[in-house]
């Protein structure tokens, strides 16, 4: 069935409050006449092609969005969404800085669609009953690491990039300057697919754990339009269930045992040991004791741990409390000296023979720019096949802070 003009200026409509655009800004944008633009909306009025393209590449929206009748329009827009459910995200900067990244993804999407590379995302879904309290939230987000540990071929060993190995789930990624209470958040919509996006103020350690947090609740709970991951909903049950999926697929149990084994720990002070007689058939037995406090797991083991998952101290201790491999006594001993363990790590970077702060620091830009790497990746391959126009090129790359003699140079 076709889509009728009314439909079409519902979408309109829609898209434009969306991008919190009036209408006297969208008709001086495109060179019409604000009363054009309100018939339109209204349906009393048909929409050129040429004029569907500006509405669209000014709304930040496929032109597919607005005449394809498979695509559910009442599903609420995932800017809007977020605003609401998050009153940290109130303010100028950060409400501009989501809605660029939502005009990103959804030209990303657009670009793929020219190119033949539009994709779905196909992650499991796992169907989990609403967990009761925090023992069986812990569980279910433990049980869904394993699983997907298993899927993706990971072993016991760590996941060197987060961020990639979301991309390889077709889930877009990206970092933004977000409120210190806000560590990450999840987005889902028809026009894009899903999206994860970590604070950028955090450290990158920090960062690499709000990004697997959120990949947890695309595979758990990703029937909302947005999920935002802040200091006010942090003890529900569906983010301690992240939280315990994020801790569990960086820091796998049998890696987590077998590294502290190699540090001669976690095996206890004192073990039976037994063997059978190759003569007799008889079984012989016997205690093998440890040295005094030398299976106690000091800042410094945890501290090595925590730089082998790429994961924050505090994620390690937390890791290890939950192993039981400390007690609860011992737990906030351990949190007590993250200082001493932070000295501890500078310390061994600086005898490293690798210079770490050189080797590391492209790949971690790469990874917080990883939403615009891709972008512009599909707008030069579509400018390449003459799939779009040179303004929409120069578009794209204002879009992306990229002056248009530099991204002509690129394109060329």
């Amino acid at each position: 069935m076709a889509i009728t003009p009314r439909e079409i200026g519902q979408r309109l409509r829609f898209a434009r409050e969306s991008q919190r655009i009036t209408q006297e800004a969208a008709s001086a944008m495109i060179g019409l006449q604000r009363s054009a633009i309100s018939l339109m909306e209204s349906g009393q009025r048909q929409v050129s092609t040429l004029e569907l393209t500006r509405l669209a590449d000014l709304y930040g929206r496929p032109v597919a969005w607005f005449v394809n009748t498979d695509i559910l329009v009442a599903q609420e827009d995932p800017v809007v969404a977020l605003f609401r459910a998050e009153p940290g995200l109130q303010g100028e900067v950060v409400q501009t800085q989501a809605s660029r990244c939502l005009r990103l993804l959804r030209e990303g999407a657009s670009l793929r669609q020219l190119i033949g590379r539009e994709i779905t995302v196909s992650l499991p879904r796992y169907e989990l009953p609403p967990p009761r309290s925090v023992g069986q939230a812990i569980a279910q987000g433990q049980f869904v690491a394993e699983q997907e540990r298993r899927r993706l071929n990971f072993g016991k060993a760590p996941v060197s990039k987060v961020p990639e190995t979301l991309a390889h789930q077709n889930i877009w990624t990206a970092a933004l300057d977000l409120p210190g209470e806000v560590s990450g958040l999840f987005l889902s919509s028809p026009d894009f697919g899903m999206a994860i996006v970590a604070n950028l103020a955090q450290s990158s350690v920090r960062r690499r754990f709000s990004y697997a947090h959120e990949y947890g609740h695309a595979l758990m709970d990703r029937d909302k339009s947005a999920t935002v991951t802040s200091a006010h909903n942090a003890k529900t049950r569906t983010e301690q269930r992240a939280n315990a999926f994020a801790a569990a697929f960086l820091m796998p149990e049998e890696g987590v045992r077998d590294f502290l084994y190699g540090l001669g720990k976690g095996r206890g002070s004192r073990r039976e040991e037994a063997a059978m007689d190759a003569v007799t058939e008889e079984g012989i037995r016997g205690a093998l004791r440890s040295p005094s406090r030398s299976q106690n797991v000091t800042y410094a083991d945890i501290a090595l741990l925590a730089r082998h998952f790429g994961v924050s101290y505090a994620a390690a201790v937390w890791r290890l409390r939950g192993l039981n491999f400390a007690s609860a006594d011992q737990t906030q001993v351990l949190l007590g000296q993250t200082r001493e363990a932070h000295r501890y790590l500078r310390a061994v970077r600086a005898f490293s023979a690798i210079d770490e702060s050189e080797s590391e620091a492209p790949a971690e830009v790469h990874q917080d720019h990883e939403l615009d790497w891709q972008v512009l990746s599909l707008a030069l391959e579509a400018w390449w096949r003459e799939e779009i126009s040179q303004a929409r090129l120069l578009e794209v790359g204002r879009l992306l802070d990229i002056e248009d003699e530099t991204i002509l140079d690129l394109a060329d």
